[in-house]
């Protein structure tokens, strides 16, 4: 009996997926005239999500088709198996996708779905396929075949787009490992291009992307009132950079003035808090923003600002901004959107003022803002769900429930800044400030600037308390007292008298993650969480010296331990420690227990052992190995079986 067979294989040799590809869909591509330059395969092509609500899932199709820059279609294969139909809306939905994110035209009409054994060629907006095939249709000389190569060959598909290449510019949402590479060469060039130590290179770098997102902000704008979007209305782009050139030396640096003018207005006005000096530049050369422009000029960084400041950045700052020398380390993405969940943020509803309260949100070493980026996402997403006016309260997230506070004087105030404003506003409520300072002394000498800064942070202090405190406190820092300031700081903790009488003698020297402990105790609401890394040696009993048995004491007295999870030694390799560190989640108490008191509300604690945070020894991120979701999962059956 003679084998099925078309132009392209055998019937019989078509068992799997990758049978299809390899023996169908690869030859039938290159049937249809197609070149290797243009077929992006799987590894290639970004992964986004489709679909809706429930159904919402994340997908890259199996190919991607594109002339020069431009994608003009989608290619998906599937098992042999499988009904084609049921996946006509991976393909058109990813088409859409895609369609978005270019400017003046949507360059992909059709995609092609197949199995090999049925094949149906579709337009992105249109349930009924244009044409539906068998496997035997694929021959020379059939109508159905001709049909297909007259709408769907490379020349056919050119032709779709000719007299219009002119017109498209790419606009599209990137794929996060896609952008993360893309950055560190952003990066890497204005590091040696401009011969800078790579902390100062990466500021530069965030100054360029607060320019590029703020115009990828406008195009967004434009797009939701039904504009139509031109190609030279993206300024952001190596065409316009230079055209513009001609009459102005550094088209870029100029738009980074305005933008800075901008937002400078509003800082004199008090209305935001200083990320620039009135007279800072961008500092990188016209030819440098154009090799950057060749990188990101195509990429839509409105869309994606969460995940850049929530992981792309971090590939930077824990290199670059933070170091074991200042007792001070970043804090891995996969940690901080574990402890951010840990907080539980609620948005409550209060009927008698018949409006939605949102929590007050603290991290007083807030570093580049890394938990509140977090905290502002988690709680944009629940605001959703609520009643009502959604815009306000999303509004009033970001402008009236996320506080910062970190007493680095180098760059990383203006970056926690400009992170929070690019999410829109936060960065008013950044603090440059000790947050051990309980008294939030004001120096004199300082600019009226700081000084009203200071002053405005010691009146939250006076008349705010916070619901909740997820944070990293630096581990190696000490306050001692034969430093002045520091004799000054300690003067006014509890913890730093043994014997609790302040005119009693004071210890020599306090850990600041034990000082931190104490302050937020004072900065939390009554029943308010804390959720924090603590190094691992004053949690651990060492025998009869134990300086921390006395902490721990006061820990208890103070706080409901709710859960305690320990974490790899690893876990900040990315910042060049090995402190071994636990995350505490407490809860503080109405009053503190005295001695001799029944301790009713303690109860059991979680406790768990992460092997895995996302990462191995030397720092390679391992995400499919991060345990933490599970163990997540584990404390909620947790607080199911114990309240």
């Amino acid at each position: 009996m003679a084998k099925e067979k078309n132009k392209f294989c055998e019937k019989e040799v078509l068992r799997n997926e990758s049978d299809v590809e390899h023996f169908f869909v690869d030859r039938l591509l290159t049937d249809l005239g197609f070149k290797d330059n243009n077929i992006l395969t799987k590894h290639l092509i970004p992964k986004y999500l489709i679909g809706k609500g429930k159904n919402q899932k994340e997908h890259r199709p199996d190919y991607a088709l594109k002339i020069n820059k431009v994608w003009v279609s989608v290619v998906e294969a599937k098992h042999p198996e499988l009904k084609i139909q049921d996946y006509y809306q991976e393909g058109q939905d990813y088409s859409m996708i895609i369609n978005r994110g270019y400017v003046g035209i949507n360059p992909i009409t059709f995609c092609l779905v197949t199995n090999g054994i049925k094949t149906a060629l579709l337009k992105v907006d249109e349930n009924k396929p244009v044409l539906e095939l068998e496997f035997s249709d694929f021959v020379e000389g059939n109508k159905k075949y001709e049909n297909l190569k007259d709408i769907f060959s490379l020349s056919a598909l050119k032709e779709g787009i000719k007299g219009k290449e002119g017109e498209i510019f790419e606009f599209r949402k990137p794929d996060i490992d896609e952008l993360k590479g893309i950055f560190q060469q952003c990066h890497y060039l204005i590091w040696k291009k401009h011969n800078l130590s790579p902390q100062e290179a990466f500021y530069r770098f965030t100054k360029l992307l607060f320019v590029k997102i703020n115009e990828d902000a406008k195009l967004h704008e434009d797009i939701e009132r039904g504009d139509d979007i031109k190609k030279e209305d993206v300024f952001f782009s190596v065409e316009r950079i230079n055209e513009l050139r001609v009459r102005q030396p550094n088209p870029i640096e100029d738009l980074f003035k305005k933008y800075r003018d901008d937002l400078n207005k509003k800082v004199h006005r008090k209305e935001k808090k200083r990320i620039f000096d009135d007279s800072e530049e961008l500092g990188l050369q016209t030819e440098t923003t154009i090799e950057i422009a060749k990188l990101i000029e195509n990429l839509d960084l409105k869309s994606v600002e969460d995940d850049i400041n929530g992981r792309v950045f971090e590939t930077f700052l824990s290199a670059v901004i933070r170091g074991k020398e200042l007792g001070m380390f970043f804090t891995p993405r996969p940690v901080v959107k574990f402890m951010t969940k840990l907080a539980n943020l609620k948005i409550k509803y209060n009927s008698e003022k018949e409006e939605y309260e949102p929590p007050l949100v603290l991290d007083g070493c807030c570093g580049s803002g890394g938990f509140l980026i977090f905290a502002l996402s988690d709680l944009i997403t629940k605001a959703k769900n609520c009643k009502g006016d959604v815009e306000k309260l999303k509004k009033k997230i970001k402008e009236q429930c996320l506080f910062g506070i970190d007493k680095s004087e180098d760059k990383i105030i203006p970056i926690a800044r400009m992170n929070m404003y690019l999410h829109g506003d936060g960065g008013s409520h950044i603090f440059m400030a000790d947050t051990l300072d309980k008294e939030v002394f004001i120096p004199k000498g300082i600019s009226e600037e700081r000084k009203e800064e200071l002053e405005e942070l010691k009146k939250l202090f006076d008349k705010t308390k916070f619901d909740i405190i997820v944070t990293n406190p630096p581990f190696s820092m000490k306050y001692k007292t034969t430093d002045d300031y520091d004799a000054r700081i300690l003067k006014q903790y509890e913890l730093a008298y043994p014997d609790k009488k302040e005119n009693s003698s004071k210890i020599r020297s306090l850990k600041s993650n034990v000082m931190f402990l104490e302050r937020y105790s004072d900065l939390l609401n009554e029943g308010g969480k804390l959720i924090t890394v603590i190094d691992e040696s004053v949690l651990n009993a060492d025998g009869q010296g134990d300086e921390y048995k006395r902490f721990r004491e006061w820990l208890r007295s103070n706080f409901i331990i709710k859960a305690i999870i320990s974490l790899p030694k690893n876990t900040f390799v990315n910042a060049d420690a090995g402190v071994k560190t636990s995350i505490l989640y407490l809860i503080k108490r109405d009053k503190p227990l005295k001695i001799g008191d029944k301790d009713t509300k303690q109860g059991k604690v979680f406790m768990a052992i992460s092997e895995n945070v996302g990462h191995n020894d030397a720092g390679k991120e391992t995400l499919e190995l991060n345990d933490l979701p599970k163990i997540y999962d584990k404390f909620q059956e947790f607080l199911e079986g114990n309240g």
